[in-house]
């Protein structure tokens, strides 16, 4: 009975440790998108192409190509917009 305990509580703190990685695995994939989001910020967008930023997105289950699709789209926005108002002024 008491391996079981033992047992327990050690994949407890695994899961606890997995969990805390998964967590700042997304809030370095975060922080990037957000910054990506700033109108002709490349620095960020180049890295979230880059081998990490994918290797960061397979870890949490997120298909990087996907991800990246959906991020070119709002970029696209985010810069026509910035754009547009350059234009206006």
């Amino acid at each position: 009975m008491e391996e079981l305990g033992v047992r327990w509580v050690a994949d407890s703190l695994l899961e606890k440790d997995v969990l805390r990685d998964r967590q700042f695995i997304a809030s370095v994939l975060l922080d990037a998108v957000e910054t990506s989001f700033r109108p002709g910020e490349l620095e960020a967008r180049k890295w979230l192409h880059g081998w990490l930023a994918c290797r960061l997105f397979l870890l949490l289950d997120i298909s990087p190509d996907a991800a990246l699709e959906r991020l070119q789209v709002k970029w696209a926005r985010i810069d026509g917009s910035q754009k547009k108002v350059e234009v206006l002024h």
